[in-house]
């Protein structure tokens, strides 16, 4: 159910920088946004700064990657939204192409590395409860380090958390010229919301 209030119950400084963002980026604000400008004492700086850290931090992981797991979980969530804009930023980084696979990443195709992440990730997305040591250990045996497998798990983690509340406010996107633009955007300004914002 989308809330009124996440479209008109920011205070004066959250409104007016949400009036500038949809004037430069040419469409709605991104909805994640909003909501964490809604409510910064729940969603304020340091959830926007994991979201940064997660997504654009240093890492063994590419940004692209990165982007490719959360449309991977947001696909397994079945969260609409969260997949429209992922997959769209997927592909400005790394091409179309990896997108395509998703739906049939165990055929191959993917770097041995990355298809050992996505069984890891659909486990714990899917069925926490049955993650066992050997499943970290079958990452491992692909390669991945551990330092590598908790950045993937920490882009899990934001992205099972992010499509529950994008499912349940129902966010969207009015267009896909919208929903590219959103992409884009996220691309470009690399997730980070000026911390005076939050306030």
């Amino acid at each position: 159910m989308r809330l009124r209030v996440l479209d008109q119950g920011h205070r004066p400084r959250q409104r007016l920088a949400l009036r500038l963002m949809r004037l430069l980026s040419r469409t709605d604000p991104d909805p994640v946004v909003q909501v964490s400008l809604y409510r910064p004492e729940l969603f304020g700086r340091p959830w926007t700064r994991f979201i940064e850290s997660a997504m654009r931090g240093p890492s063994e992981w590419s940004e692209g990657e990165r982007e490719l797991f959360g449309a991977f979980v947001s696909r397994l969530n079945a969260c609409r939204f969260c997949v429209g804009v992922h997959e769209a930023t997927t592909t400005i980084l790394l091409g179309g192409e990896d997108v395509e696979r998703l739906d049939h990443w165990q055929d191959g195709g993917f770097e041995p590395k990355v298809a050992a992440m996505f069984a890891l990730l659909e486990k714990v997305t899917l069925e926490p409860d049955a993650v066992r040591t050997a499943d970290v250990r079958a990452v491992r045996a692909a390669g991945v380090s551990d330092t590598a497998i908790l950045d993937a798990l920490y882009v899990g983690f934001l992205f099972n958390t992010v499509n529950r509340l994008a499912n349940a406010l129902d966010f969207t996107w009015r267009t896909d010229a919208d929903r590219i633009r959103l992409a884009s955007n996220l691309v470009r300004i690399r997730y980070h919301v000026p911390d005076f914002l939050l306030r």
